[in-house]
């Protein structure tokens, strides 16, 4: 896993939300029952990323949770950059503390280019295309069992 379980349920949520018109805010027991998520962990999840501004948060009877911008515009590395340490991904692969490009460990040249090849993707890659991706799968898996949709 290059996440943690943090960033997958909300991966997971925010890719539910995306399928949203913009701007429709979701109860967090619809998205947790939808996506087979813990809610009250779900919660936790979701209030930390209104707190970075990927959500917003609603509160009252017909509250819950809409992406704040558009689902084009949020991106894999905003998700993770409010879940988790990005600053891991510059640690050394072994462990080393004195592993650099002047001193590297055995890892180091191939780390470096995984590392670089998972933040492009995580910077590239946004809600809409998750949200495509998910709606392919599921036409597809539609298609093959039709008796099961």
């Amino acid at each position: 896993m290059i996440y943690s379980s943090s960033c997958e349920y909300a991966i997971r949520a925010l890719t539910f939300l995306a399928q949203k018109p913009e701007g429709t805010a979701v109860p967090i027991k619809e998205v947790a029952e939808r996506e087979d998520l813990p809610p009250h962990f779900l919660a936790k999840i979701m209030q930390t990323l209104a707190k970075a501004g990927v959500l917003d948060s609603f509160k009252g009877p017909t509250g819950g949770f809409a992406l704040a911008r558009s689902a084009g515009e949020i991106t894999l590395y905003h998700i993770v950059e409010a879940l988790d340490d990005l600053s891991n991904y510059d640690h050394c692969a072994v462990g080393l503390t004195e592993c650099s490009d002047e001193k590297p460990c055995p890892l180091h040249n191939m780390w470096t280019g995984v590392r670089t090849a998972v933040l492009d993707y995580f910077r590239r890659t946004t809600l809409i295309d998750l949200a495509e991706a998910v709606q392919t799968k599921k036409a597809y898996l539609a298609a093959q069992w039709p008796e099961s949709s």
